[in-house]
């Protein structure tokens, strides 16, 4: 036991004033013998013991209240937690750096007064304490390789950190919290887990969700001490652009570009007018006003044609909030003079539309098709799949197998080659494709080109199949969440292939029969896409829908320029770049969107040159320079954030409680937390208890006394 304030227990001595007044008082008693005394001798004798009980446990009695006062005022405290070595301290600080940490507040940010709290902690902590920083937005990563004693310095480098990190994803980053405690020196270890608690981020745990990672790290030995640290923030009304989705990849020259923005109001106030502006290469081109109802969405839709070849930026900005971090959404066109597609048909006819690749040649390449004067982005040149030649493949970047039995002779090597080093490949099925020769020589259990082995046909029994209604995440088909890209499950298939994935394959659309109508897998620096149905109108009506055209150009663009950027990617994620032959030896410097520029170097990975950037935090367009040629990247929040809807602090007290952690929403209150858990338990308020019973009991036993 030790005391805080021990000065004050020498206020204990005052119990002798209550034992000199008693001495002092004590009367002489004279004996006087008297004929009758011997009568009440025996009632004497008892009641003069009782009185001496009496008199001396009203002494006790007020020798202990000061005592027990003096007790009080010196705070005393257990201190059996010492022996578990809370002296030296290993702190861990699990920092939520996501954007929503910069939502304008009261008093700051949640993230500036969240490091204003981390220098007060760390102040706080006994010399020869080590501690480290996991940020925890995003990809969690620490600050530091290692723990660090120099803990004046972490501040500083902390303000130097990144803040625009995307949502918690709260059990990787408690993985990274948990392998940076078992690098700690002390026994005594501790996390903090410092975050405004988005509902976004935690509300699964606060419904029960497991969190196999904090629990994972609760079993370590010794077990940390985790403490959750809530910064509240008072911010409710906020707009986002949710998403702005291309209408196409890839266009030609003048081939005007459909960009479909989907502004979101996450708060419970309308807003009215709200400007909303379209910017190509950085400049403004037009501006449109929308009204957004309260916890409503509105969508907007822009075109814009580029007259010039190359990458080219197209960006949506909206005004008039309080929180312009998620109120733009960048992309990154590339326009080519024309992509060349090479497609074999393995069931050619005279018959308009009766071949295996006629409906495909329309989709891919309309005007060319009419002879109009317009002009395809796609150039598609059809060979009949039995005089296929190597150098049908030269000059094309994709090529396509509709209902092909088979590759004859070297075709399958020279195939295997065009993929390997970049080009692209979908294959249709059939009724003419062989598969046995198929699994055996195409797929070859999973090293050959096919991405998938094929069970065997599967027809409709009764209903037709539909493709399966599912949120899409692969870039060839995000442009199909809405539907006013066109309805997928209007398809209706009475035959298909039952492809069986390997692990490499990826399924971009599925059939509501359980099964994948078209899957991915890479190959070598290429990609191969194989679609369970046909091509034609012989298995399904899939050719006959307006969403068609759209698919099959989103699909073979997707092949065709895989080698080259993608429309954007999100904020956090480091770029890993294949660097041409001739570029090898080039400076390359990258431009971030405020105009600071940093140096890359190239380096050999597998024989090939390889450039990677650092993580991509700030929103905006990057631009890569290399050997006179410039790429540009966009780089965007992830506004799963954007609903400003902290959880209530009840709620974050029960997912505390269910793991058997500390809640705090201060410093005061993380500061006598930590007292507590350095020197011991106050226990002044039991005394306090005490000391106003014993008050009691004196005044009882005084009345008592007096009564006689």
């Amino acid at each position: 036991m030790t005391f805080l304030n021990a000065i004050l227990l020498a206020g204990a001595s005052a119990f002798l004033i209550p034992l000199i007044i008693h001495l002092l008082n004590k009367r002489r008693v004279i004996t006087v013998r008297w004929g009758a005394m011997h009568l009440l001798h025996e009632v004497v004798r008892q009641r003069k013991r009782r009185m001496k009980i009496e008199q001396w446990l009203l002494l006790a009695v007020r020798v202990s209240i000061p005592i027990v006062l003096a007790l009080c005022l010196a705070r005393p405290v257990l201190t059996a937690l010492r022996s578990f070595g809370l002296g030296q301290t290993s702190l861990v600080m699990l920092l939520d750096d996501s954007f929503s940490m910069r939502a304008p507040s009261s008093g700051g940010t949640p993230g500036e007064r969240a490091r204003e709290d981390i220098a007060g902690i760390l102040q706080d902590l006994p010399g020869g304490s080590d501690a480290q920083v996991v940020l925890a937005g995003g990809n969690a990563r620490t600050l530091f390789e290692d723990p660090v004693t120099a803990l004046e310095e972490l501040p500083g480098q902390l303000a130097e950190s990144s803040r625009l990190a995307g949502p918690v994803r709260v059990n990787d980053a408690l993985q990274a919290a948990a392998a940076a405690l078992a690098k700690s020196q002390n026994a005594a270890r501790e996390l903090a887990v410092i975050s405004d608690f988005q509902a976004a981020d935690w509300q699964g745990a606060a419904d029960g969700a497991a969190l196999p990672a904090l629990d994972a790290l609760l079993k370590q030995e010794p077990a940390p001490q985790v403490t959750f640290y809530r910064i509240p923030s008072d911010l409710a009304e906020n707009l986002s652009i949710a998403s702005a989705e291309l209408s196409a990849l890839v266009l030609a020259e003048g081939q005007p570009a459909g960009l479909r923005a989907r502004i979101v109001n996450h708060g419970k106030k309308p807003w009215q007018d709200v400007a909303v502006h379209l910017e190509a290469d950085g400049a403004r081109l037009r501006s449109t006003r929308v009204s957004l109802p309260a916890e409503g969405e509105s969508i907007v839709n822009f075109t814009h044609a580029f007259d010039t070849t190359g990458e080219h930026s197209l960006a949506v900005r909206i005004e008039g909030d309080s929180f312009p971090d998620d109120n733009a959404f960048y992309s990154v066109v590339q326009v080519r003079d024309q992509l060349n597609v090479l497609l074999v048909d393995g069931d050619p006819s005279t018959t308009p539309l009766g071949g295996a690749a006629d409906f495909l040649e329309l989709a891919l390449a309309p005007y060319q098709s009419a002879s109009a004067s317009l002009k395809d982005l796609i150039r598609a040149t059809k060979v009949d799949a039995r005089r296929f030649r190597e150098e049908d493949m030269r000059g094309k970047e994709a090529v396509i197998l509709a209902d092909v039995e088979r590759l004859q002779g070297n075709r399958m090597a020279d195939l295997d080659k065009f993929v390997s080093a970049g080009g692209g490949l979908i294959v249709f099925a059939g009724p003419h494709c062989d598969l046995e020769w198929y699994n055996r020589d195409f797929f070859k259990k999973g090293e050959g080109l096919f991405p998938a082995a094929i069970s065997g046909l599967k027809r409709a029994q009764g209903m037709p199949a539909r493709i399966l209604q599912q949120r899409l995440t692969h870039p060839a088909v995000l442009y199909f969440n809405d539907a006013r890209g066109g309805r997928l499950q209007d398809a209706e298939f009475q035959s298909w292939f039952e492809l069986d994935a390997g692990t490499e394959a990826k399924p971009l659309l599925q059939l509501d029969q359980g099964v994948p109508l078209i899957v991915e897998k890479q190959h070598g620096s290429g990609r191969v896409i194989a679609m369970a149905t046909t091509a034609d109108a012989e298995w399904s009506n899939l050719p006959l829908q307006p969403f068609y055209v759209p698919l099959m150009q989103r699909l073979a663009a997707h092949l065709a320029t895989q080698s080259t950027s993608t429309a954007w990617i999100p904020a956090g994620t480091p770029m890993r770049l294949t660097v041409p032959r001739e570029l090898a030896s080039a400076e390359h410097s990258l431009r971030d969107p405020a105009g600071l520029t940093s140096t890359l170097t190239p380096i050999v990975e597998g024989g090939n040159t390889m450039l990677k950037t650092p993580p991509l935090e700030t929103p905006g367009i990057y631009q890569l320079v290399a050997g006179g040629r410039t790429r540009l990247f966009a780089v965007n929040l992830d506004t799963a954030e954007s609903a400003i809807t902290p959880m209530p602090a009840e709620n974050v007290r029960r997912i505390a409680e269910r793991h058997g952690a500390e809640f705090v929403e201060s410093l005061d209150a993380w500061r006598k937390l930590d007292r507590t858990r350095r020197f011991g338990s106050e226990f002044w308020q039991p005394l306090l208890l005490a000391l106003l019973g014993l008050l009691f009991f004196e005044v009882l036993l005084q009345q008592r006394i007096t009564r006689g």
